[in-house]
Parts: structure tokens; sequence; C-alpha cells
């Protein structure tokens, strides 16, 4: 019977069989739809610390962690297999957080553009690259100032 409960008490992680790139998406604010974006800014970045309190709220009820899940996963797809559907789905969700002041816009740009990062970690060195940069997005529709 130990033997057959084992296993769902600790469960083995060989699932892995290794660990690929970590994406991180950063985000910048143009005014024109064909200019350049100067500024980047992390979305979300981690905290470097999370109180006892806060964790285990957190592992009941963290609608904006799940939500970082799906755009991680988003983003994993993007730099795998370049697809209009995940761009959209994370460029969705980036200007809803613009428009619910998450991020904040200065006032005069228009247009949101984010890009994808691979973080990883080979032989001992760690490597930063950019593997996508997407279309910009309208932050809010004309006349909506």
């Amino acid at each position: 019977m130990l033997k057959l409960l084992l296993p769902i008490l600790f469960p083995s992680w060989r699932f892995f069989s290794s660990i690929g790139p970590s994406p991180r998406i950063d985000v910048a604010f143009v005014t024109e739809k064909n200019a350049e974006p100067q500024t980047w800014l992390p979305f979300r970045p981690l905290p470097e610390t999370v109180g006892f309190a806060a964790g285990v709220r957190r592992l009941f009820h963290n609608p904006a962690w799940n939500e970082q899940l799906y755009i991680n996963t988003c983003a994993e797809h993007l730099f795998e297999e370049p697809s209009d559907f995940y761009a959209q789905e994370i460029g969705v969700r980036l200007v809803a957080a613009a428009s619910n002041k998450e991020i904040i816009v200065d006032d005069t740009s228009r247009y949101l553009v984010f890009r994808i990062r691979t973080i990883e970690f080979d032989a001992g060195q760690v490597s930063d690259e950019v593997v996508f940069i997407s279309q910009p997005f309208l932050l809010q529709a004309a006349g909506g100032r």
C-alpha cells in the first residue's frame, strides 16, 4: 500500500527532459504607428520577495498569476512558431493592462508594442535574446481621450 501512496505524496519531476528558454515580455509605447520604441519596460516583473500572508493568499486566489502563465505560454508558442493568434492574445491582454492602469502610459502615446526575450542558462552563461517584436497595438480608440 505504501508503495502505491509514495508516488502520490512525492511526485517525480523526471518528466522534464530539459529546461528550455524562459520568456520575458517587455512593453514600449510610441506616438506613431511606425515609430521605433525607445524605452522598454518589463511587464509584470517578479517580486524579489513575497511575504508569508501574501504567499498563502496567492495559493488560493491569484488571477493575475494565472493570466501571466497564459501569456507566457502564448510567448513560448510565438518564439517556437510565429502565429498571429498568439501575438493578438498577448497584445489584447497588454492593452487591457494599460487601460486598467496596471501599466502607466503617458498621454502622448497612442500605440503599445511588445517584445519577447528569452533568458537561457547554458554552460554557466546566461543569454538574453530578443526573439519577437510585435506590430503596434492601438491603446485607445480615437476620440476616447
